[in-house]
């Protein structure tokens, strides 16, 4: 009760700084500062309010940012999540190192088999199973927004690419909250990292060849996929020389390491917005070649572990603002209908592996429950559609998207919970 008292008189403040102060007397900078500091104790004074009942706080910080952001209260504005987007994608490099960090090849060795075979069957049962079922039924549910059948196919092409996305940093927060080791995390995380980095990879072409059914006059040209093969290829390239560098650090200075990797997280941030490189496949990247190419990996994980709590915050934080409530009232039926599709089918994909190798019903009935939640990429994806999308129909396919990622987000960490807990593997105190 105290905790929420507390986190009650820290919006009262904000508001009486917001509306009596901030606007007069301080800049916008001071302001978002300030702001900053308010979500970050408020979301932590929230979480673990919840965790009394039994929620994750990864929850507890998205309730907040939907609670504080445009849709409710709107003490962090639009214009205000533009200004700190900055932190938002900080705080994703971080997070997204910390995940390729924990990507050991000896250990995925042991567990080659249903990490290949769920791995595949997710990739292709999930999208193409996602494609044949879109098209007829986005005929049904979408034919007052959307009568073009062209248009319906790309929507489907780019949804069921959409649908294989998996938050990293739902696997990261979950296990770092719950101290989870064993075979099933081990299992959800490999599958996540390396299907996080393959959807990054191939969604440029993807986005690129549906555009052939979206705009009336755009053609699909070799030109435009060998610039999107560079760009993949200079993130991989700017990955492996930050993750050399990491090892450079670690091995021979060994020194602040936490204000060290601070630094790092914020050269990833600003260089990848320089050179158009993709942040999630540079962080991932880097943390695999330290994982894997020295014996600096604790070192890595336990220096980006002092500062993990405040950026988990400010990441689904702000993930919780940027949700568009209103989406879920103007298609909700359809938005019921993907998220339940793509539970189905990442269900079946994980059964059959299981039963392919005569696995245990944890493998079998529950593995399922690991690869729920989505935020991160899939909203970068949605943001990108907008982008590469012109006028309203790249809003309504963002939105629809979108709407998905709120539900899917909130199910997500709750359910990867509920994993761990019946696999035995949360080490918790």
């Amino acid at each position: 009760m105290k905790k929420i008292v507390s986190a009650i008189s820290l919006f009262v403040l904000f508001y009486f700084f917001k509306n009596y102060f901030s606007s007069n007397t301080f800049s916008i900078e001071v302001e978002n500062i300030f702001l900053m500091g308010i979500i970050l104790l408020t979301a932590f004074l929230i979480a673990n309010s919840l965790k009394k009942i039994q929620l994750p706080k990864l929850t507890g910080f998205m309730l907040t940012g939907m609670l504080v952001g445009p849709n409710i209260l709107n003490f962090l504005t639009q214009d205000n999540l533009k200004a700190l987007h900055f932190f938002e994608n900080f705080a994703l490099a971080f997070i997204a190192l910390t995940a390729g960090g924990e990507l050991k090849f000896s250990r995925i060795k042991k567990i080659i088999k249903p990490v290949s075979i769920i791995l595949f069957n997710q990739i292709f049962l999930v999208f193409f199973a996602l494609l044949f079922l879109l098209i007829p039924l986005s005929k049904q549910f979408l034919g007052e927004m959307i009568t073009d059948p062209k248009i319906i196919i790309g929507f489907s092409i780019l949804f069921a690419a959409t649908a294989l996305s998996k938050s990293p940093a739902t696997t990261m927060g979950i296990i770092t909250e719950l101290k989870a080791k064993g075979r099933i995390t081990d299992i959800v995380l490999s599958v996540t990292v390396l299907k996080a980095i393959i959807v990054v990879l191939i969604f440029p072409v993807v986005i690129t060849y549906s555009k052939v059914f979206l705009i009336e006059s755009f053609t699909f040209e070799i030109n435009q996929v060998l610039s999107l093969i560079l760009q993949v290829m200079g993130s991989l390239l700017f990955g492996v020389v930050i993750g050399f560098i990491i090892i450079v650090f670690l091995k021979y200075i060994k020194i602040e390491n936490a204000l060290f990797l601070f630094l790092i997280g914020i050269v990833l941030t600003e260089l990848s917005g320089i050179f158009d490189f993709e942040i999630l496949i540079s962080s991932m990247v880097a943390g695999i070649v330290v994982e894997n190419f020295s014996k600096k990996g604790n070192d890595l994980i336990s220096g980006i572990e002092k500062t993990s709590l405040p950026l988990y915050i400010i990441f689904f934080t702000f993930a919780g603002a940027s949700l568009h409530l209103g989406t879920l009232q103007k298609a909700f039926m359809m938005t019921l209908i993907l998220i339940i599709l793509r539970m189905l089918l990442l269900y079946l994909s994980n059964f059959l592996a299981g039963f392919v190798l005569k696995e245990d019903k944890i493998v079998k009935h529950y593995s399922w429950l690991g690869f729920i939640g989505q935020a991160g990429i899939a909203v970068g994806l949605a943001n990108i559609i907008e982008r590469s999308i012109p006028g309203e129909l790249g809003s309504i396919l963002k939105s629809l998207l979108i709407a998905t990622v709120v539900i899917n987000e909130f199910l997500g960490p709750i359910l990867f919970k509920y994993l761990l807990v019946k696999a035995k593997e949360n080490y918790n105190s």
